[in-house]
């Protein structure tokens, strides 16, 4: 039998259905939970694990149920159906939701959902304050109204493959046992803002036009050389894409679209490949018994040591304990 996704973090394994319905409560919202259908078996799982402003979830209940948590109140929700089928009732629209089209569920729409007996969907809980105040940043302006996305989303092709591929990512990360770099706190943030970023861009809402890069104008070449000069001045620093837009003034959407258009490449890869090159020159300049990958691969704020060599070698051609021991 295959092992479910987020295994470690089981909440529960039961079959209460009000137990379940308590447990899941606590995670989401207080809810109704009822089997549908003639439904008699009821075999339900959580697995979920938080990390600071969303939360990665497997659920599935072994039965047919209907769900009505109304609305979410506080956060946004991703559906990502990996089995089964489920009924969506999203403000009076009605989606399907199956392994190829997953549901993104806004926190002021009202919902209720019947899933089949073998559904089992990961789920990701994305904080309202978070997805609001990310999106500010990055149309550098107020919401004047809540953020309304699109009930369904098509994962089998474009953006909305790309990223589902990118919540996939972040579940087998937290399912190693071998060390995962999104146990790094300021990795988790930037994978964070990633997701958010993406799904804001990936999914159709009613500030989708203001992130249209087509009606961006030309980001000034000034913001750009500030924001590079400040990253090669202290890349040890704790630097976020929101932070360094902040130090020269602009959006953080302003950023990001400057450095592809004069630099052809990302804030975030940028900083990577200055501080890759810090820990290089650090490493061939010290004495094997004053210093240690390790303490040079914190100094830098480069995450697990193991991945660090791996894209080291990838880079210079050798290991970084093989330049330390020059």
């Amino acid at each position: 039998m295959t092992t479910p996704p987020l295994q470690r973090y089981e909440l529960f394994h039961t079959k209460d259905l009000d137990h379940a319905r308590e447990l899941v409560g606590q995670v989401f919202v207080p809810h109704r939970l009822d089997l549908v259908g003639g439904s008699t078996r009821f075999d339900a799982r959580m697995h979920t694990k938080r990390l600071g402003r969303v939360a990665a979830n497997y659920v599935t209940y072994g039965g047919a149920v209907l769900i009505e948590p109304g609305e979410l109140g506080s956060f946004f929700v991703v559906q990502v159906p990996l089995a089964g089928h489920s009924m969506i009732n999203y403000g009076g629209e009605m989606v399907v939701s199956t392994p190829e089209v997953a549901t993104v569920i806004s926190p002021t729409v009202p919902l209720s959902m019947r899933w089949s007996e073998d559904c089992a969907k990961l789920i990701l809980r994305l904080e309202r304050p978070a997805v609001e105040a990310h999106l500010r940043d990055l149309i550098g302006a107020p919401l004047p109204e809540p953020v309304r996305f699109e009930a369904g989303m098509d994962i089998s092709t474009g953006f909305g493959r790309s990223w589902v591929g990118y919540f996939r990512t972040l579940v087998e990360e937290l399912d190693r046992t071998d060390g995962s770099m999104i146990n790094n706190r300021l990795a988790a943030a930037e994978f964070e803002d990633w997701l958010m970023t993406t799904l804001l861009l990936a999914q159709p809402h009613n500030y989708s036009h203001l992130l249209d890069e087509s009606e961006q104008s030309s980001v000034p070449n000034r913001a750009v050389t500030l924001v590079r000069e400040l990253i090669e001045n202290h890349p040890e620093w704790e630097h976020t894409v929101r932070s360094l837009a902040g130090a020269a003034g602009v959006s953080v959407r302003a950023v990001q679209l400057g450095f592809r258009q004069h630099l052809g490449t990302t804030p975030r890869e940028y900083l990577t490949s200055i501080r890759m090159q810090r820990a290089h020159d650090e490493l061939r300049a010290a004495q094997r018994d004053t210093t240690t990958v390790s303490r040079v691969v914190a100094k830098w704020g480069l995450g697990h040591p193991g991945r660090f060599a791996a894209v080291y070698r990838k880079r210079y051609g050798e290991l970084p304990s093989r330049t330390l021991d020059r």
